[in-house]
């Protein structure tokens, strides 16, 4: 692994003096080790203090962690010629100097990672009755992000834009001003400089918001594309006077920043990929496999609303009426359903799952989306008629997503289809952490209530 590393560096050129080790603890926030390049050593692993990290789940007297790189990730940082980044794993030390560390079961990338690698087992079967003699080389999970975010001018007092009486719902597709634009192309550029497609960018719905969005591609490498470009904005903001910020809801009565997630399963056959969802017989084009994903997506969906919507105030924007679903229904190109069917009829149909917000753990609502639809073609759940309604006007009969984070968790918690994939370690780590989120949130009194009910 050391050997990789330094080699990789040294690909990168004399110039590239640190490389910094960034993973994510399970809510998502990026964390980062700096090393020199002198440092990387002993396989090229460092340690961290997981207590300090991952919180009260890690007792002090077990806290030592190790970041295991990934050479495949490491990358120049573009704002930055001495400076590389890599995405590493978090391990537990072997308890004998011989042995080897072991996985950590809260790391969120090696749980994607095992999402992953599960498709061949879960499809292979279904797979080759469809293709019967034809060589099948390797299977897909296709994942397209669209990251919404908001960018603060200098000057701008932050802790006072919930009650920005100038917010907006007129900034769609509106030119941005000269700075936010000059921002937004740095980014574009950072993110095809650290290997990604280079993706378009545009002013969303509400003052402030833009969106830039992320080329569809397996699930792993998509995810990790995901924490780069938050990492990206945050960083290309600051060096341009600005300020970013992910949080899902702003202000009342604008709309908040999701982050939709489409979606589809693919296989290699022989030289060509196969859309798993396509099915020319089927006057839609939606195959059967395509079917019981979506229908998995919708069965699980109050499961999985505390991973893609991980805040008390995830809640606040999935309220009717602001282009945040929350009714459990599915139909093609209706923006009020939660889920959305996509490019219907063609051979890159696919499912557009919009509950999740940009301050999700990516690696951790990837996986659990991917479980559920997975689950769905597993138990051969049949997927309702498309419901073409407008779900802001007329619901009836439609179930919700929970209305808060307390019910969320609870349904996460309950969840056996979780347990099951994700592991019990990780659903309880999330659950202790995110009713201590939700207990620190309901004790506080705001403004809002002190105007309203005062």
């Amino acid at each position: 692994m050391v050997e990789d590393i330094l080699a990789k560096v040294r690909g990168l050129g004399k110039k590239v003096e640190f490389v910094k080790y960034q993973f994510t603890d399970m809510q998502g926030n990026i964390k980062e080790v700096t090393l020199s390049r002198d440092s990387i050593k002993d396989k090229g692993m460092t340690t961290v203090d997981g207590s300090s990290v991952f919180g009260k789940i890690i007792p002090p007297t077990e806290s030592d962690m190790l970041l295991v790189p990934d050479p495949a990730t490491l990358v120049q940082i573009p704002w930055s010629s001495d400076t590389a980044r890599v995405l590493c794993n978090v391990f537990q030390p072997a308890e004998n100097e011989s042995d080897e560390p072991t996985p950590f079961p809260g790391c969120p990338r090696s749980i994607l990672a095992t999402a992953e690698r599960s498709l061949e087992n879960r499809l292979g079967k279904r797979v080759k009755d469809i293709f019967k003699r034809k060589k099948i080389k390797k299977f897909h999970a296709h994942f397209a992000p669209e990251l919404e975010f908001i960018l603060l001018p200098k000057g701008y007092n932050v802790d006072a834009i919930h009650l920005d009486q100038m917010l907006r719902n007129e900034n769609y597709f509106v030119p941005p001003s000269r700075e936010a634009d000059e921002a937004l192309k740095g980014m574009v550029r950072s993110l095809s400089k650290m290997g990604m497609k280079k993706e378009k960018y545009h002013g969303e719905v509400t003052t402030y918001q833009y969106e830039i969005g992320i080329g569809h591609g397996n699930i792993l490498a998509i995810a990790d594309a995901t924490v780069t470009l938050k990492y990206i904005v945050e960083q290309i903001a600051q060096i341009h006077g600005l300020r970013a910020y992910f949080i899902p809801k702003f202000r009342e009565g604008v709309n908040g920043s999701g982050m939709h997630v489409h979606q589809n399963l693919a296989v290699t056959v022989g030289e060509e990929e196969q859309n798993l969802f396509f099915d020319k017989s089927r006057p839609d084009c939606l195959s059967d496999i395509g079917k019981g994903y979506i229908a998995g997506l919708l069965k699980h969906a109050k499961e999985i609303t505390a991973v893609a919507s991980p805040l008390p105030v995830s809640y606040k924007r999935l309220v009717p009426g602001c282009e945040a679903p929350t009714y459990i229904a599915w139909d093609w190109k209706n923006r009020t359903a939660l889920c959305r069917g996509h490019s219907k009829g063609t051979q890159k149909i696919r499912v557009e799952y919009r509950a999740p917000d940009p301050k999700c753990n990516p690696y951790l609502a990837f996986a659990a989306m991917l479980y559920a639809g997975l689950e769905g073609i597993d138990t051969n759940l049949q997927l309702p008629e498309a419901d073409k309604r407008n779900f802001y006007e007329d619901n009836d009969g439609i179930d919700e997503v929970p209305g808060n984070l307390g019910e969320a968790l609870e349904e996460m918690n309950r969840s056996a289809m979780l347990r099951r994939s994700m592991g019990s370690f990780i659903i309880d780590s999330l659950y202790t952490l995110g009713k201590d989120l939700w207990k620190v949130y309901l004790k506080k009194v705001s403004s809002v209530d002190v105007s309203m009910f005062l």
